[in-house]
């Protein structure tokens, strides 16, 4: 073929062959460029089913436009041959740079991290590579990685699908054959059964662990031994070759080894996540001297590359003071949670004394100006600035209604702009012109509208949505289908992002089920908004093409990350953050072509005790937000035990500044157990009923969430990622013995306790997909099935559980998070029992027939269920 033409192709060179055809260097005579051109084996080229199938294939990978995976540039039929021409890639095969020594940690992760982002990619169109190795991968003469022959591998009869023979693939394993090699195969692969994604997880957990340690995890003689190591001995521990390896990665490898799919990482987005921690953690990317090491060494490769194929902390001193369980008492105590006590809400704005902005990545500011811009009474937030730095219009309490005000940045006099409109008026957001402002409203069963400035000329724009953000050009308006409010974790993460035209309404999605508080970049070309990552209590900062597609995390770590706002050069984007372990200003470099991070992020910190709603003025000369004064901390309210009523007011079992959540009781009424988030992380405190004797169970850098007492009162269990993922612990009393009681995929939380200290039931999943699951605490994680509820019958969300009836036969809890009501699922019947549409966090109290709710954000409800009250 050498020196042939096809089409306009011209043959220069034979690169390699295999099963899925021969691979030459060829120019394309009409673009005037070289590209590897592919002829496909007879086998394929002769079955009209298969060309159409490699036809299908190759339309989805031509789709796969992705900076780390080989491009697909066309298929092709010339003088009876089939082909594919795709990139070109000058370079070296991972293969080649792996030394037996392997590679450091810092480049490792590096390539580990693109060759993840190249899975998220193709998984994300339902690509699965399914021939995943080193000589897959090149690095090309930049350092960038590229992936070939993306999802090729789908079409080999030599997939175990049509019995090949064991000498026939050990063909496939000679040096200079394209094709895939069993050394790098996960267990189902090999076994013949159906896979999917996570096939390629397994592939990608070998292909670390050799980068790292300069070897295979399984390794056998031949290749039948080799297949039953794989399908049965337990890899190599990176650890033990390597023993100065981070802990965190040699759990990662372990997962992605595992030989049930069910237990490895469900998708590649969870090991980006982990690596990217990593990293973080050991201090980012290789050092410049390596960089520019490798640099050389790839200058100096021959062009033309075949395109081949936690552990816990020691636990805290003992209390000293703990009674034991008594199973009699007077009365129910009710614990409640001050969840915003004393909140006093202000707009302030900060004066930026810096140097022009055309200065590239300007240093913080070192002069900061602050000033109160609002002081009128009630609730004013979600501040909005406008471009010239002059005005500021927000969402504040008017006679009978949220409303919006204007107001000068030099006054203190507000204009009420929706006075007469008889609704909840909000979120309001200036236009890049300063001439109109976009809100959320409840008139007229809700939706956005835009006004003229001074609140003239009110129109809709759509039917829902909340947070509007103006795009550059005025012309359209992202927003979210639901809203956070001043508690960025109130959302229950199924909240889409959506674009719709100012004039026509005329909407489309760019986020499904994982966003809020939406802002457009300054060029028009992204947005940045907030997202669970799919965890419910992780919050982080991403960014997504404005036409939709890859999102591109900012932020990945424990704190909550809310409210974005772009700098009007784009160069930054702020946003409230707890990372420093309190809610204020932050800011961090991006590069807002791609929307990726250029950084680390820096503190900007202000006044406020816990800061909200970041907004930039246009110039970028001064940002407004909302400064909150909060307090969050435990009372008690007592009641008789006939009619649940209070015999009294509530009584403050804890006070000060630091902010307590989740409060249980101990069956003997004379503990609680609560959660304290002073820092990202979470630690677990425990105090008698009356608020003395304060003590805390756990200390470390763990995230420690919604603790719960065994019924004996000797145990508390909770939720923590401790692990690495999110799984249920328990620990004594009196902080000793602490155990992981799950090892589940997904993640799993949220749990109660029932009575007879047999079953806990939780939620997992965190996340659009949850379930209520039931399980044994006193039984081994792996020798139990546990129960999976039904959904709610009404076809709603699954119940978050949260309580058991005192005979142990019901579950209780709320519709969703947020909760939409609270039902009660009958072990006996298997059926739900929806007692209200409204109020969250249903607790039985010790009569079979009576709870308390929240009834809203203020108030606390009992129902009486036989009596319907």
């Amino acid at each position: 073929m050498i020196g042939t033409t096809l089409s306009h192709y011209s043959i220069l060179a034979k690169l390699g062959e295999g099963g899925m055809g021969e691979v030459y260097r060829a120019e394309d005579t009409t673009l005037k460029r070289h590209v590897a051109l592919k002829l496909l084996p007879p086998e394929v080229a002769g079955s009209q089913e298969k060309l159409e199938r490699f036809q299908r294939e190759a339309e989805t990978l031509a789709a796969l436009d992705h900076p780390n995976i080989v491009t697909l540039y066309s298929v092709e039929e010339a003088e009876g041959h089939h082909f594919l021409t795709m990139q070109l890639v000058e370079g070296k095969t991972l293969d080649e740079l792996i030394s037996v020594e392997g590679m450091s940690v810092h480049r490792a992760l590096k390539i580990a991290i693109a060759l993840t982002e190249a899975l998220r990619a193709a998984h994300d169109k339902g690509v699965v590579h399914r021939d995943l190795k080193p000589a897959n991968v090149m690095i090309d003469q930049e350092g960038r990685v590229k992936v070939l022959d993306f999802g090729l591998a789908k079409l080999r009869r030599t997939d175990f699908d049509e019995g090949s023979s064991l000498m026939a693939t050990e063909a496939m394993t000679q040096e200079g054959v394209i094709l895939g090699t069993i050394p790098y195969m996960s267990p189902e692969q090999i076994q013949g059964e159906a896979v999917d994604h996570r096939t390629d997880i397994f592939s990608l957990g070998i292909m670390l662990h050799e980068m790292l340690c300069g070897q295979r995890p399984f390794d056998a003689p031949n290749t039948a031994a080799l297949m039953s190591s794989i399908l049965r001995d337990l890899p190599t521990p990176a650890s033990e070759i390597k023993p100065d390896l981070p802990e965190k990665l040699n759990l990662i490898l372990q997962r992605c080894l595992e030989k049930d799919p069910l237990l490895r990482y469900q998708s590649a987005d969870q090991i980006w996540l982990e690596l990217r921690d990593v990293q973080n953690k050991i201090g980012g990317a290789a050092s410049e001297e390596i960089e520019a090491a490798v640099e050389r060494v790839l200058a100096k490769v021959p062009t033309g590359q075949v395109p081949t194929s936690t552990p816990g902390a020691e636990p805290p001193a003992a209390p000293s003071e703990m009674s034991t369980p008594r199973q009699s008492r007077r009365y129910y105590w009710l614990a409640a949670l001050g969840m915003v006590l004393g909140m006093v809400f202000a707009v302030y704005y900060v004066f930026f004394d810096r140097k022009k902005a055309e200065e590239p990545r300007a240093p913080l500011a070192t002069q900061l100006k602050y000033g109160q811009l609002t002081s009128q009474p009630g609730v004013e937030q979600i501040p909005s600035l406008s471009p010239d730095g002059q005005w500021v219009v927000y969402s504040g309490q008017g006679a009978e209604h949220q409303d919006i005000f204007l107001q000068s940045v030099s006054g203190q006099t507000p204009f009420n702009l929706t006075e007469d409109s008889g609704a909840d008026d909000l979120q309001p957001a200036f236009s890049p012109d300063g001439e109109r402002i976009a809100f959320r409203s409840s008139r007229e069963g809700g939706g956005l509208f835009v006004m003229g400035r001074t609140g003239e000329a009110v129109r809709r724009v759509t039917r829902d949505g909340f947070n509007p953000s103006w795009s550059p050009d005025g012309t359209q308006l992202v927003y979210s289908t639901e809203s956070e409010g001043l508690n960025p974790l109130n959302w229950e993460g199924r909240s889409s992002i959506w674009a719709a035209a100012v004039a026509t309404g005329e909407a489309r999605q760019l986020v499904e089920a994982d966003g809020v508080v939406p802002k457009w970049s300054p060029n028009g070309e992204r947005v940045a908004f907030v997202s669970r990552m799919g965890d419910l209590i992780q919050m982080d900062i991403v960014t997504v093409p404005a036409d939709g597609g890859e999102r591109v995390p900012i932020t990945i770590d424990k704190a909550t990350d809310w409210g974005p706002a772009w700098s009007p050069d784009g160069q930054y984007i702020y946003f409230a953050s707890d990372r420093s372990g309190s809610m204020n200003l932050w800011r961090i470099a991006v590069d807002e072509e791609t929307g990726e991070a250029q950084g680390e992020p820096e503190p900007l910190t202000t006044p406020a005790t816990y800061l909200a709603h970041p907004t930039l003025s246009g110039d970028g000369n001064r940002l407004a937000y909302t400064s909150v004064l909060m307090t969050q901390n435990v009372q008690r309210l007592l009641l008789e035990p006939g009619t649940a009523q209070p015999t009294g007011g509530p009584e403050w079992v804890t006070t000060g500044s630091i902010q307590f959540s989740s409060v249980d009781i101990s069956a003997d009424g004379e503990w609680v157990v609560f959660y304290t988030r002073a820092r990202p992380e979470g630690n677990l405190y425990i105090a008698r009923i009356d608020g003395s004797g304060l003590r805390q169970l756990t200390s470390d850098e763990a995230m420690d969430r919604v603790p719960r007492w065994s019924p004996d009162g000797e145990w508390v269990a909770f939720f923590s990622d401790r692990s690495g993922t999110l799984q249920i612990w328990k620990i004594r009393r009196d902080g000793s013995d602490l155990q992981q009681l799950t090892e589940s995929t997904p993640n799993i939380g949220l749990l109660a306790w029932a009575p007879d200290g047999e079953r806990i039931a939780a939620m997992r999943g965190l996340n659009k997909d949850n379930q209520t699951v039931v399980f044994d605490p006193n039984r081994a994680w792996s020798e139990q099935e546990p129960e999976v509820l039904p959904l709610i019958e009404d076809g709603g969300p699954q119940m978050v559980v949260t309580s058991w009836s005192p005979d142990g036969t019901m579950l209780t809890g709320q519709a969703g998070f947020p909760g939409t009501g609270v039902v009660v699922y009958s072990f006996d019947t298997g059926t739900y029992e929806r007692l209200t549409d409204f109020g969250e966090w249903p607790v039985w109290l010790t009569r079979q027939s009576t709870m308390r709710f929240c009834r809203n954000r203020n108030h606390i409800g009992a129902y009486r269920r036989y009596s319907s009250t």
